[in-house]
Formats: structure tokens, sequence, C-alpha cells
């Protein structure tokens, strides 16, 4: 498994520099590392490299980190081409989870679509001209967490696939399109027909039509019937002669058999009209290929001699409108799309069409995700697209069993990925916080903490970590700790020293302090209040915590908040140490929170990533045949554990991922979408947790846009160990980065990576280091080359004869050293 350390959070994008641009042009760090504020890099560091060489890492990566830019607001990661389009957010709100397109407020018009929902004027048949506006209204489906075995089908998956999406039932209101004439179109009325519509072109949604038939139904406030023909060809053939027309791949040959002063019989790649296929202006047949042929006007004089001439067009097919009830395409009804025509002051001679308003309600069942569109039927004019769903990368925090009688998580925090133990028992009940009773997570709810390093009675070990944190409402920073009691005996003063866990290894961090010292680790300060020393028996000591410091969170390095098990006193007897997780729920009775199953807390941001103001949820610690292991999940966590939202296989509204998986997904139903994964298997469960870091806000990007466009999606995160930001690896996990450019941090002596740019396969120790390089004692080297894992990358080695000299050599790097690989440069420079 890849050991990752996520060093600053990112939205990660793969960008792929050829060869051609990325090595012909003369680069400077943070490029290509970092360029227009897109990472693709990876920062690689020796397996057993020394401490110091971590920290450099750390150093480039946050640099490099900081140069990137997230997308926020309703800036869409993803981008349309081929077509109008307008992205459904606002800059202050985007489509969160259980959001809907209602986060878009007001009308679609010419200012958002400028092609499809253009200003125009319709001209009638008798030449009198109308100014319209077009404009949409849409409806409110919403963002959800959903499998379906008929979108499975549709989107060509082949076993079960949980997907974040829109699953819109039957009925459901879509959108309005509304073509609103400025000044009412007007038409006279000849036996019923709206002679003045008749024979004219009609656009709407940007598509031209012929209006070959136009009934009025006698109503004051309706027009009858509109019917349309695909104006997609026009032509005109005249009497004895032929014209081909194309449409799309296909040809038509277009011939006139007979033509009179209002007839005319066509044939059409042998094709007529049944019966006399003979043709009055206005009417129309279908083709074998489903396309129709509509007349539209017919010249012929009775005189003998003369030869006549017919226009046509050719298209896709004729529309029906009728007011009130679905449209008919090729005489075929379409389910769910219906059409309204009021009319507004009319005469029994002239009428006057207000506006065509098409409305669009589903018929049936319909999905839209990243990889299904939703087309508006009949028309075909335009669709619901989305993108990515933007999300940053994801770190991943894991919990379940240890063994059979211990709870063990892990999670990226500051300084890297680490584990610890949570709680401890036997036969399915808790007694204690950690892992055993001689290896113990110390916690507190106070100000001050104790931690025992050997117990004063038997002198048995006893605490193994603590926790500090410091967090404010915006920042949160965590830190595993131990510390060691010694005593001085030259002065008679006891002492502690205080390592930190960095990525799995303990740093020394504070030596040697007394009573009334402070130890300050990042932004958290500790203040030794006591230190109990006896040789072989009782080795404790007492901090007291800083401003903004406590014993009893946890903050992942993306801004997860979790509350940590600590001891209630006065209630020991009752709750078996009544592991309270969460301070302001302690009072409220937590049902079954106590030694027999242990709820874990959890706090997500907001989507401004202020710490603990989303929807808090938990996971449940409890025992199966007396193995400890996570056995359900709480999705919202109201004051009351009690309130029968917890729940296994993943919670309420979990789905199976893949066909009998027993694995099952989840969202948090709010703006940041913590994912859950509840691997159920027979006996011991356990849990994945998957937090968006960086900007944590999670959003789904949809689109409203022409049939024709293309939504390309965007930069989207991705999952710590699946690629997509910035990460420090090991030597012995390069495989994993192998495509992206790298900085390698440290001498080939104790990096592999080094030695393969410097053409060895094997590790080049002291003066084989300096052969290679020409580099001595107190000199670094800063040399780019084509990467050796990928020929259109580069790897900058950056690396020093000492470990302080790779520290040196970082500091230069991140001043702007060049790293174009044009000439392989190497720069051998005294060391500052």
């Amino acid at each position: 498994m890849f050991n990752y350390k996520k060093i600053a959070s990112v939205l990660a994008s793969a960008v792929m520099l050829s060869s051609t641009i990325g090595f012909a042009a003369a680069l400077s760090y943070p490029a290509p590392f970092v360029t227009s504020g897109t990472a693709d890099a990876a920062v690689v560091v020796g397996l057993n490299a020394d401490i110091s060489d971590l920290n450099a890492a750390i150093d480039v990566g946050q640099s490099l980190n900081t140069l990137v830019t997230s997308s926020s607001g309703s800036s869409a990661g993803s981008s349309v081409s081929g077509g109008d389009s307008i992205l459904l957010a606002k800059s202050s709100d985007n489509i969160n989870i259980q959001n809907t397109w209602g986060v878009f407020t007001g009308t679609i018009d010419d200012d958002d679509l400028k092609t499809l929902l253009a200003d125009g004027t319709y001209i009638a048949d008798d030449n009198d001209e109308f100014d319209f506006e077009q404009k949409i209204a849409i409806g409110s489906p919403t963002f959800t967490h959903f499998r379906d075995s008929d979108y499975e089908e549709t989107a060509g998956l082949d076993e079960r696939t949980p997907v974040l999406g829109f699953k819109i039932s039957s009925g459901t209101y879509i959108m309005n399109y509304t073509l609103d004439f400025v000044q009412d179109a007007e038409s006279s009325i000849t036996s019923g027909e709206l002679d003045d519509l008749e024979g004219s072109d009609f656009s709407i949604l940007g598509k031209t039509y012929y209006i070959s038939d136009a009934d009025d139904d006698g109503s004051t406030v309706s027009t009858g019937k509109l019917t349309l023909l695909d104006s997609a060809v026009v032509s005109s053939v005249g009497e004895g002669s032929s014209t081909t027309v194309n449409l799309g791949d296909k040809s038509y040959a277009v011939s006139i058999i007979f033509i009179d002063n209002d007839e005319v019989v066509f044939d059409i790649n042998g094709e007529r009209a049944p019966s006399s296929g003979k043709l009055n202006i206005g009417d129309s047949f279908r083709l074998n290929d489903n396309s129709y042929i509509g007349v539209r006007d017919i010249s012929k004089l009775e005189i003998a001699g003369e030869s006549g001439s017919s226009s046509f067009s050719i298209g896709s097919g004729k529309l029906e409108l009728t007011h009130g009830n679905d449209i008919k395409l090729n005489d075929d009804t379409i389910n769910g799309i219906k059409a309204y025509m009021p009319k507004s002051s009319n005469s029994s001679a002239e009428q006057k069409l207000d506006k065509i308003v098409i409305q669009w309600k589903t018929d049936e069942e319909v999905f839209l995700s990243p990889d299904v569109d939703l087309t508006m039927p009949g028309f075909g004019a335009v669709k619901f697209s989305m993108g990515s769903i933007q999300r940053n990368a994801e770190e991943k925090i894991s919990i379940g069993p240890d063994g059979d009688n211990s709870i063990e998580m892990t999670l990226p925090i500051k300084d890297g990925t680490v584990s610890f133990n949570l709680l401890y028992g036997s036969g399915g009940e808790y007694s204690g916080i950690g892992k055993a009773s001689d290896e113990r997570l110390a916690t507190s709810n106070d100000t001050n903490l104790t931690f025992i390093e050997k117990e004063s009675v038997s002198g048995n070990d006893q605490d193994t970590w603590f926790v500090a944190t410091y967090n404010t409402s915006s920042e949160g920073e965590s830190y595993l700790l131990r510390a060691k009691v010694n005593t001085d005996t030259t002065v008679g003063r006891n002492l502690t020293t205080v390592d930190k866990n960095v990525d799995g290894s303990w740093v020394e961090v504070c030596e040697d302090r007394k009573v009334g010292d402070t130890c300050d680790i990042g932004d958290v300060s500790l203040t030794v209040a006591s230190i109990y020393y006896v040789s072989g028996k009782g080795e404790n000591v007492t901090f007291a915590a800083g401003s903004g410091t406590n014993f009893h969170t946890i903050y992942t390095a993306g801004g997860l908040g979790i509350y940590l098990p600590f001891n209630s006193s006065s209630n020991v007897t009752t709750h078996r140490g009544a592991f309270f997780s969460n301070p302001a729920q302690s009072q409220n009775g937590m049902v079954g929170h106590n030694g027999s199953e242990f709820f874990l807390n959890f706090a997500p941001e907001d989507k401004d990533d202020d710490l603990g103001i989303g929807t808090m949820f938990s996971v449940s610690l409890d025992d199966n045949a007396d193995k400890m292991h996570v056995s359900g999940v709480n999705m919202s966590l109201g004051t009351n554990i009690s309130d029968g939202q917890d729940a296994g296989s993943g919670g309420v509204g979990g789905l199976e991922r893949g066909d009998s998986t027993n694995i099952y997904e989840n969202y948090v139903d709010d703006d940041v979408a913590t994912r859950i994964l509840h691997y159920t298997k027979p006996d011991e469960d356990y849990v994945e947790i998957y937090y968006p870091s960086g900007k944590s806000e999670t959003y789904a990007e949809v689109f409203l846009a022409e049939v024709g466009a293309t939504v390309t999606p965007g930069a989207t995160g991705g999952t710590v160990g699946e690629g997509g930001q910035v990460l420090i690896v090991k030597d012995s996990e390069m495989s994993s980065v192998s495509g992206k450019n790298l900085v390698v941090v440290g001498g080939s002596c104790i990096n592999t990576a080094a030695a393969k740019i410097l053409n060895s396969d094997s590790p080049l120790c002291g003066s084989a280091f300096t052969d290679s390089t020409g580099v001595g004692a107190g000199q670094y080297i800063i040399k780019t080359v084509t990467s050796p894992w990928a020929n259109d990358k580069v790897a900058m080695l950056v690396a020093g004869y000492e470990a302080a000299d790779t520290v040196n050599a970082v500091r230069k790097a991140m001043e702007g050293a060049s790293s174009d690989v044009g000439s392989e440069s190497i720069y051998p420079i005294a060391s500052a």
C-alpha cells in the first residue's frame, strides 16, 4: 500500500506537457511542476532519509501548492465548445448534494444563450413583421447520490454503480420554453385557417421550420394547431428537370412528374406521395428514411408550352403543436412535451397570437450525470449536460479492528499519515482508551492532560500516545505526541521530552523540559505543569493547554474534525468509563454511548471551510461475535444518537458498490459531502472515510446547452493514493507517481530515484556521488533531466553532499532555479 504524505490540499489537474513545448522553452521553478495555477508534480524523498530531507521535501511541496489555483464559486472546471451554454449556478451558490437547479434563479434569455435564444423577427406570409423574444425557465430536480439498474443500462455499466447525479422521476417539470411576440402576430382567418401564418418560415429554439398548416380552433383564448416542417434543406425544381440536395450524409434526387397551378407530384429517389401523389402548397409526406418533404410553393399557369416549378423543403420531420396537448413528431405523440399558444385580443376577422410556450415534463424516469445527458424530446434543440463533479483531492481516514479487541484509526494530519488505537476491551466490551492497558491513548476534556508513561503502583507501561490540537474557527492543526519522563540527578530535577509522530516515525520536538517550561509545536502550546518520577514505578507528566489548544479532538490535514473518546469520572459506575466523544453532547444521555457501543463523532467544515459547521456524522464501534468492529454509520448526527439513524450497510441511504461486494457507499448530505465506504464483511467490518481537502465544497456542474455542444470535464481532485495532487512519496513508491513531473530531494546514497537520475541502478555514496556529479563537501546540485520514468516529463534532482547541503539546495531551487532540460545543466554551487 502506498504511504503518501499530502502536504497541502489542491485542486488537481493532470496536465500533459509535450516534449516539444516542455523541453524547448526555457523553464524555471515552479514550472513545469505548477503551470498557470495547475499542478502536475510529486516530491520524492528517500525511504530512510534524514528528517531534514523530509522537512525539506515538505517545504518544496508547500511552496508548490501555494501556487495552485482551486476552482470556487460558480467558475466551472469544465468547458463547453460547439454551441451556446450556461452554467446553472451563481457566484455565491453552487449545486451541492441535495440542492436543486433552483440555485440558479431568474430566467434564461439571449444574455445567456446568445444564439439559441436570440431575439428575432417573424415575417408572415403576407410580409407583415413581428418581433419576438425567447426565454427559458427551468425546474428544480435534485442532485443526489443514487443507483438504479435503468441508469446502469443507459450508461453502459455492467455492475451496481452508485453515482452522484440526478435521478428524475416521471412527471417532473424540467423547463418551459417561451417565444413571446413583442407585437402579437396577426393573421386573417379563412375557413378556419390562419392564412397569413401558413407558408411562412418560423424559428423555434434556433431551428427554422416551415408552417405548412395553421388552424384556428374558434377559441377566444388559444390558437388551435400549427404544423411545422423541418426546413433543414430548401430548394426548388423545374418541370422536366431534376435537382439533387444533401441532408447530412443522405442525398435526395428530386424531380417533377406532374404539375398544374395548384398541385405537384414529386419523385424523390424513386418515391412519391401515396395514392395520386398529388400535393398542394403546405402538404407534406414522409419518405422511407423518415425524413419529410413539404411543398412550399407552386408556380404554373395554364398556358400551352409553359413549364412549371415548385419550391420544397426536406427535413428530419414534421412537428404538430396543438394548444394544451402533447406535441407530435412525425405523427407520433411525444409524451410530456406540451404546447400552449394563447391569443391576445382578437376579432372575427383577425386573430392575434401572443406567444408559444413549450412545456417539458418527464414522461418516464430519466437521468442526468457526467456520463448521461438529458436532451429535450421532439425538438432536440437543447440539453442538460453535466461536467465534472467539482471535488478536491480526497484524503482517506480508515477506522477498523486491530485484532479482536481493539479499534485503530489511520488518518492524515499536518505531519503526515499516522495510526493509533482508539478503544480496547474484551468479550465485546470496551474497558479503556487506546490499544491495551499498557498501550493507552491519553485524552482529556479538561485544559490539563496527564500522560502516564509508567503506572505508579506496578510500574507497568501505560500511555503510548496523546493528541494535542490547536484550532480556531477557520484553521486546525493536530499532532500525535508522546512524552518521556526522566530525572537529572545532578540538580535533582525531573524532566520530560516530547516526541511527535511524523508520517509514522517519531521525531523529538521538545527536549528535557522542566516544570514551568513550554513546548511549542506549530501553533500548539503546552506548559509543563508537573512531573512525577520514581525510578521503576510512577513516571508521568501533566501538560497545561495553551490558548486554543485541547486534548480531545483531532483534525485531519484537510479540516475534518474528530472527537476522541475521553473518560468522564462522574459516570464511571454506570457507563464503564463513559467514553464520551463530544463535550457538547455528553450531557444528552447518548444512548448506548458507553462500554458496550461507542459512537465516534465527526464534524466536517462548511463550504467556506469554517471548521465544525458541516453536518455531523458518526460511526458505531461495537462488537460482532465478541470481535470489535465498525457496526454502523449515522449520516446525520443530531443532539442525541438515539434518533434511529444509526444503521449498518453504510448508514441510511447506503448503496452497494459492485455486485455482492458488501461494500456500501454513502455521502453526508451537506455542501462538503463527506464520502463513506462501509466494508461489511462477515466478521470485522470497517470504514474508509474520504474527505475533500483544500477548498472542501463539493458541487455538480450542470449546463443548459445547445444539443450539439460538447462539455469537456475539467480538473477534479482525486483520492489520496490515486494521484491528482502534489504528494510526497518515498522512493520505494516511485511507481505510483512515475507519470508526473518530479522533484527528487536528497542524494543518491539514500534516494534510489536520485541514483536513477544519475544513471545508476545502485546507490552512489561519498566519492561515487562526487565522481558522478562533481559535488563535494559543502556543495549541492540542482539538475533537471528528462524524467527516466516518462519522456514527456521532467525530473529535478535537488541534493547536497550532506543533509545540511540538501536543505540549502532546496532553498536555492525555491528561489527560482532553472528547470530547463534543454542542456541538462548541472549547478555545483558553494553551500550557503
